[in-house]
């Protein structure tokens, strides 16, 4: 739901002040299409539940073992968990869990280079 002031706004002004993204958008949508055409639309849709697969396994299996900078838990002194989080983190708040990440990816490709050759 909008206003008839935010509508007009919609389907006016914003799409001309816009246009640029709008091109983007659509330019990198066709060459997006064109390359899941190349790479075959099963190939695409199979590596990409792969990958959801991938995720959930990741949250499942790592979300616990993971320390954000913010916010501290009660009963854990700053500097412990700075350390903790630093250990975590790539910098800062990027890539927190990296390492279990990691270790879960090295496991699937263990697993996957074990079918391939066995």
């Amino acid at each position: 739901w909008t206003t008839p002031k935010i509508e007009g706004y919609i389907h006016g002004d914003y799409k001309t002040v816009n246009k640029d993204d709008y091109m983007l958008y659509n330019t990198a949508h066709r060459s997006l299409d064109k390359t899941i055409d190349a790479l075959g639309r099963k190939r695409v849709e199979e590596n990409v539940e792969l990958l959801k697969s991938l995720q959930r396994r990741n949250e499942e299996r790592c979300a616990s073992q993971v320390t954000m900078p913010c916010p501290k838990p009660e009963g854990v002194e700053w500097e412990e968990h700075k350390r903790l989080a630093e250990e975590s983190c790539y910098f800062q708040d990027f890539g927190c869990g990296h390492a279990c990440t990691d270790l879960l990816l090295a496991d699937h490709a263990e697993k996957e280079w074990a079918t391939i050759y066995n």
